[in-house]
């Protein structure tokens, strides 16, 4: 069962059981076009919408596996299982980490994105049994 809970930087969309990934992309239509499509493919994983200028207030707050935003910060490179750089600097390339293993993606697509998600899926379910 999903429940809605919004706020002025947040959306937040509960899953009994899943994985929690926090948006901070620009722009707020890419966001939140990703984050429906994400809910879509993958109804387990809890999806949190937030405005770039609060990725690191909402990261210590809701602790995700994964954080997918326009500009990665010291506490999400720290804290997160798996982070998504998108597009920095509105370049073509775009940087993830999964577990500490650093790699880069040319013109990321979103199955490309789907696929990461899965990885930190997978890395959740054996970290944390």
């Amino acid at each position: 069962m999903a429940s809605k809970l919004k706020g002025p930087a947040t959306e937040i969309e509960s899953r009994a059981d899943g994985l929690r990934i926090v948006m901070a992309n620009e722009l707020l239509s890419y966001r939140e076009v990703i984050a429906a499509a994400i809910r879509r493919q993958r109804p387990k994983v809890e999806v949190v919408t937030v405005e770039p200028e609060m990725l690191d207030t909402e990261t210590a707050r809701l602790d995700p596996e994964v954080v997918v935003c326009s500009q990665v910060t010291d506490l999400v490179r720290r804290s997160a299982l798996v982070w998504v750089e998108l597009y920095p600097e509105h370049g073509s390339l775009s940087f993830v980490s999964v577990a500490g293993e650093l790699s880069t993606i040319e013109d990321i697509q979103f199955e490309d994105l789907v696929h990461v998600i899965d990885r930190a899926l997978d890395l959740a379910r054996s970290t944390y049994r």
